[in-house]
């Protein structure tokens, strides 16, 4: 190893950092910081070379400061022969990079400085205690990321929002605010995309399409509305008036209630949410146009798989009339040449006639399958309610626990670490009830949604289902048809039967919609009272 420069004249650098967390505390500031290094080295009789500031950067790594990668440099060019700082952790506060930056001190005989530690490398003790010091400033650091993570959580349960720079679309929030303020523009754009949505069956990629050419611009200047833009709006609860943390992990992820003011009602977002639920049951292999409407929920009684759109041919009817006519295919023709289906093709006509003579026997089988569907969801209501209540019960003792443990604590009773241990086991109890509860609620205020039971819907489609033009009986499958599984048999050489084996109907909670939300039924409400 070289033989160490002497001290006096020293060719020192004084580097300088302050994070913007730091900026405001007094003796942090890069000024203050500045003033009083240059004091101690005039005080020491060195020579400064340069000031060296990082201002407004986090100490956690190197790579990402402009002005410590500068001073590496003239140290490696023999410019510094001397490193002089405030504190050890405003040079790093990665013991790794301590660590790397010693190294380098004593490769190219740099002495290193600090005024607050009072450490002199010059010396096997300074150095030392170098590294010593590196450890705590690094679980400092580790411990200020665990304070802000959970003051950031603490932060959205009590029903603030994080978001700044990327604020939902239909708010706004200065910074420093807490609480996100409507933008009304936006917020019609908002509410016209979940009624576009729900009242009219428009696909996402519809909704974005119209928006554009509607010139409606996004959150991001220059940037066009398309498919995931739509369903990240239409999937965000911030709309009813929540507030969420930890939207990219699912184990993390949680909701609260927010102080900010909703866009839309709870029906009508929770609505949105059954149709994006719902919508793996209607995936299809080809577009689908209105005549077309049972493509994605016939499924073939023979091999599992689904029909899905064939092609469309023009037949003439009586009149002269040019009939556009569609067909559905087995998916199993198409893609297992060895073994295809043997269930042959059926055209949209025969199988609408299949569907209309099917749903007449619907009542008798409903009436047969004991469904009593009121019945359950009063029931299910009742044990909501029980659990809400449950709920509040014991989050009410838990406060009235740990409200006798702080007595203890304070009384002498029980000891510091004793108290701190039990107090974290209530916590824990308490948060956990906490996401029970508003689950619970967030269920009971969907389950409130329910006004039009399946027998309703049943008994109007029996009565109505040939006034519905093609545009609302697709509505009316994908909302309420789960599959529809077929056979067809063969009548004639060029003529084929369509028999339907089973229709599945969306489960008793997908029926739970709102009337005046649910264009089908309203439409066949309408037919009834005009009959």
């Amino acid at each position: 190893m070289k033989k160490r420069n002497t001290r006096k004249n020293a060719s020192t650098a004084i580097y300088v950092r302050v994070s913007t967390e730091e900026q405001a505390q007094e003796g942090f500031s890069i000024r203050a910081q500045i003033e009083k290094l240059k004091s101690y080295a005039l005080l020491k009789e060195w020579d400064i070379h340069g000031i060296y500031a990082d201002e407004g950067i986090s100490g956690k790594n190197i790579v990402d400061r402009p002005e410590i990668n500068r001073l590496i440099d003239d140290i490696n060019d023999g410019k510094v022969n001397n490193v002089l700082v405030f504190k050890v952790d405003r040079i790093t506060r990665s013991t790794k990079n301590l660590l790397e930056l010693v190294e380098l001190f004593e490769e190219n005989n740099c002495a290193f400085n600090s005024l607050c530690e009072s450490i002199d490398t010059e010396t096997p003790s300074g150095r030392m205690f170098l590294k010593i010091i590196g450890i705590f400033a690094e679980f400092e650091r580790e411990n200020i990321s665990e304070r802000v993570r959970l003051g950031k959580e603490r932060m959205v349960k009590e029903g603030y929002t994080l978001a700044n720079y990327s604020i939902s679309y239909g708010y706004t929030k200065e910074k420093g605010e807490k609480i996100q303020k409507v933008e009304p523009s936006e917020a019609r754009i908002v509410q016209e995309i979940f009624k576009m949505y729900v009242g009219q069956n428009m696909s996402m990629t519809g909704i974005a399409k119209a928006l554009n050419q509607r010139k409606i611009s996004t959150k991001r200047s220059g940037v066009a509305w398309d498919t995931s833009t739509v369903k990240l709006i239409l999937t965000n609860p911030t709309y009813i008036g929540k507030v969420r943390h930890n939207i990219l992990d699912e184990e993390k992820y949680f909701e609260a209630e927010g102080h900010h003011e909703g866009i839309i009602s709870e029906k009508l977002y929770y609505l949105a949410q059954e149709r994006i639920n719902n919508m793996p049951n209607y995936s299809r292999t080809k577009k689908p146009n209105d005549e077309s409407y049972f493509c994605g929920v016939l499924v073939c009684g023979v091999c599992g798989s689904k029909y899905t759109t064939h092609n469309c041919s023009f037949n003439t009817d009586e009149n002269g009339i040019k009939i556009r006519q569609t067909s559905y295919k087995c998916n199993k023709k198409n893609y297992h040449r060895d073994m295809p289906c043997i269930n042959p093709n059926i055209s949209h006509r025969k199988m609408d006639i299949a569907f209309m003579e099917y749903i007449q026997r619907i009542p008798d089988l409903i009436e047969g399958e004991g469904i009593d569907t009121e019945t359950a969801a009063a029931k299910a209501e009742q044990e909501l309610l029980k659990a809400i209540v449950d709920c509040e019960k014991q989050l009410n003792d838990l406060n009235n626990r740990k409200r006798q443990i702080m007595e203890n604590y304070v009384g002498g009773k029980i000891e510091f670490e004793e108290y701190k241990s039990i107090l974290g086991i209530h916590n824990e109890k308490f948060e956990t009830l906490e996401d029970e509860l508003n689950s619970k609620k967030a269920q009971l205020s969907k389950a409130e949604t329910a006004n039009v039971l399946p027998e309703d819907v049943i008994l109007n489609l029996r009565e109505n289902w040939h006034y519905l033009d093609n545009k609302e009986r697709m509505m009316f499958m994908q909302r309420f048809i789960k599959k529809i599984v077929i056979e067809v048999e063969k009548e004639r050489r060029n003529s084929n039967i369509v028999k339907i084996v089973d229709l599945e109907f969306n489960n008793a909670n997908e029926f739970l919609v709102e009337k005046q939300q649910t264009s089908v039924l309203s439409r066949l409400k309408q037919i009834q009272i005009s009959r």
